[in-house]
């Protein structure tokens, strides 16, 4: 039988800025203001990448984190990379992670733009307490959205 085993590899997540702001004095020279950042994610084994349609406007839920993979859930310790596309061209998507206690951390994802996490951890105030254990990645959009989901883990 072939061997399937397998290895462990690192994410790298490259974000590019470009912009060049040109002078009015009729010079050539731009004021550069590029910029690279490159995020790695070292021992990643686990992928998900999924595109979804929304049935409708109520808030979804399209991934669950626990701390075991029963009934399809992500290990929410090992997870270390999510990537939320929306795909929609006009309208904004809402996207957050919330946890059994009613916290939660949303976000307004414009159109043809992304929001990423290094976790399922959301750093901050609701109601005075921090979302430290997700148990949920959760969207709402309009009927028909289309977003793409990506989920890196160890």
């Amino acid at each position: 039988m072939a061997d399937t085993d397998l290895n462990a590899s690192t994410l790298t997540v490259t974000i590019t800025e470009a912009l060049a702001v040109g002078h009015d004095n009729g010079t050539s020279d731009s004021l550069d203001f590029a910029q690279t950042y490159t995020h790695t994610f070292g021992s990643i084994i686990n992928t998900s990448k999924r595109i979804i349609k929304l049935a409708n406007t109520n808030l979804t839920e399209i991934a669950t984190f626990g701390s075991d993979t029963s009934n399809g859930a992500f290990v929410r310790a090992d997870v270390k990379y999510i990537r939320v596309t929306n795909l929609d061209g006009t309208t904004a998507l809402q996207v957050g992670l919330d946890d059994e206690d009613s916290d939660a951390g949303y976000t307004s994802v414009a159109a043809n733009s992304s929001i990423m996490y290094t976790g399922t951890t959301v750093e901050g105030d609701n109601g005075g307490s921090t979302l430290d254990a997700a148990t949920a990645l959760k969207v709402k959009g309009i009927a028909d959205h289309q977003l793409e989901v990506f989920i890196a883990s160890v």
